[in-house]
């Protein structure tokens, strides 16, 4: 290299008295030297050819930094005082630096964040890699558009911190919260907190993402409901309690507030015996099988029960949640759950209940004649 080092020198100095027309040139054949192997090149002449091309890419108009920053992005023997500049130059010379140069360290790259534009931090956020002090950076500077770049890219390393900020960001951006959704490392929780508040089509696709059962696995959990209001009615809660809950309900339902908004709010408020005093007077079927409906781990009879009184998914998947304090369900099975929901159609869960309450009273009528172990 010595020759072409000599050679350089000499470029350098021409340099000095060129007009804008020959520093366009000048550039140009600097660039195209130190381009023909770079990666060869010892630390001090990498420093000298940045030096060079650095005096010259801006003393130029913008269209040749442009062409220079595109050519260097992707060189990882890049002089790095260059890049660093060309990174902090006007986006349109920026852009292809802040999306490829391995040559960026992280403390450069929260510097850009800190102080350039949105359109900066958008190239940043586009990085195929971005570690989590960068994306935690993003998060506090960046736009929405920044954010569902950022939420996107699946190269990008994003802390626990920075998702709950996302995850409350995105209550007001609907844009934000379907990448965020489709983020594997999207924590469960957050995941079930946006499922509250996403748009009806959103909430499909979170729902079709999980767990998934075929209409012949339906239909067979419907055919089996009676035998699940059958079996293991478990412990009544006090008679005493439901008595003061029942007469709560009925006077609710005489005010014509009973109705799903009403079921929520009292298990929301920790009101478990007015709620299931509200399920069975709603589904009309008696305390016990309501009780059994709401408490039993698998949540399978309270999904019947719910669809029978076209409760939305929304709503169901929020019941699902608040009807397990003690994390009997899986996070898997609750996703399957509340995607079988979306399946089974109100009309299949209707004709349940009415099976289950003529047995109810032909069990009355007729005790001797009906078998419940069955």
């Amino acid at each position: 290299m010595n020759t072409d080092f000599a050679r350089l020198e000499g470029l350098a100095r021409l340099a000095r008295e060129a007009s804008p027309e020959g520093r366009q040139e000048l550039l140009r054949e600097v660039t195209d030297m130190f381009m023909e192997a770079p990666g060869d090149l010892s630390p001090k002449e990498v420093d000298y050819f940045g030096d060079i091309m650095g005096k010259l890419a801006f003393e130029v108009e913008m269209k040749v930094r442009q062409h220079l920053a595109e050519t260097l992005s992707t060189v990882g023997a890049a002089p790095p005082d260059l890049i660093n500049r060309l990174a902090n130059d006007q986006i349109e010379v920026a852009r292809p630096v802040l999306m490829k140069s391995g040559v960026l360290k992280d403390a450069d790259l929260v510097e850009v964040i800190r102080t350039r534009s949105q359109g900066h931090l958008l190239a940043v956020a586009r990085r195929s890699t971005v570690s989590e002090k960068v994306s935690e950076a993003l998060v506090e500077k960046g736009d929405d558009h920044v954010l569902g770049s950022l939420a996107g890219n699946a190269g990008a390393a994003i802390s626990r911190v920075a998702i709950e900020k996302m995850v409350e960001r995105s209550k007001d951006n609907d844009a934000l919260q379907a990448p965020l959704i489709d983020r594997r490392d999207l924590p469960s929780d957050m995941k079930k907190k946006m499922f509250a508040f996403v748009s009806d089509a959103l909430r499909q696709h979170i729902l079709s993402s999980g767990a998934w059962m075929d209409e012949g696995q339906v239909d067979d959990l419907m055919a089996e409901t009676a035998a699940w209001f059958d079996s293991d009615a478990g412990e009544d809660v006090k008679e005493g309690e439901l008595s003061l809950a029942e007469k709560f309900i009925q006077r609710k339902e005489q005010l014509h507030q009973l109705n799903a908004a009403l079921l929520l709010k009292l298990i929301q408020d920790g009101k478990i015996a007015e709620f299931i005093a509200g399920v069975a007077r709603m589904a009309r079927v008696d305390l016990p099988t309501a009780r059994q409906a709401v408490l039993e781990t698998s949540g399978e009879k309270l999904a019947v029960v719910c669809k029978a009184l076209e409760i939305n998914t929304q709503m169901f998947a929020i019941l699902v949640e608040m009807t397990d304090p003690k994390k009997h369900r899986s996070e898997d099975d609750k996703t399957a759950l509340v995607g079988v929901y979306s399946r089974i159609t109100a009309e299949s869960a209707q004709r349940a209940l009415r099976f289950l309450r003529t047995r109810k009273m032909l069990k009355k009528e007729n005790p001797s004649k009906v078998d419940w172990t069955k």
